[in-house]
């Protein structure tokens, strides 16, 4: 069964990034791939950025949408 989490962004690469989950203190995830609608400038993701992320058994995952809720969000 796949697990819904919510996490910060430790590194991204390319079409993947790793996430430190908040319910687990130092642990960081495999590459999880981030969803099409949040790569490159669409979803303006960085280290740091808070995101909802779903992880399957086999420890694969996909990175779902930003915890902000923002679509298209502004550079401060």
């Amino acid at each position: 069964m796949a697990e819904l989490q919510k996490g910060k962004i430790s590194t991204i690469e390319g079409n993947t990034a790793r996430v430190v989950p908040d319910q687990v203190d130092g642990t960081i995830t495999k590459p999880l791939t981030i969803h099409a609608s949040l790569r490159g400038s669409a979803g303006n993701l960085k280290k740091g950025t808070e995101v909802v992320f779903v992880v399957f058994p086999d420890r694969s995952g996909l990175i779902l949408y930003r915890a902000d809720g923002e679509l298209y969000p502004s550079d401060p």
